[in-house]
């Protein structure tokens, strides 16, 4: 996926630890509502090694933020995903812009 200069920003933005912090219930949220919506996890196999989303919501750490906004970025672009799911992965960006 080809990111544009503002996603750029926010995935450098995360490298941050105190933000990447801020942003975790957000990606929480997200992972937890991938989750109940049953988003085929071959799309983020990069993303997810061996680990369901449940999984790594219960388990983020500062250091899995960006993994989870690259997410959102890609879930935000598919066009097979639930309008629920766009909402999440929207709410996690504004998040991430508004720290």
């Amino acid at each position: 996926m080809q990111m544009d200069e503002n996603s750029l920003k926010l995935m450098k933005k995360c490298e941050d630890k105190e933000i990447a912090t801020q942003g975790m219930g957000a990606c929480q949220v997200m992972l937890k509502e991938m989750e109940k919506e049953n988003i085929e996890q071959g799309m983020f196999k990069e993303d997810l090694p061996n680990e369901s989303y449940m999984q790594m919501a219960q388990k983020i750490r500062p250091e899995d933020v960006p993994k989870v906004l690259n997410m959102a970025f890609k879930m935000k672009e598919r066009s097979s995903v639930s309008p629920g799911m766009k909402v999440a992965a929207n709410r996690l960006i504004r998040a991430i812009e508004a720290l």
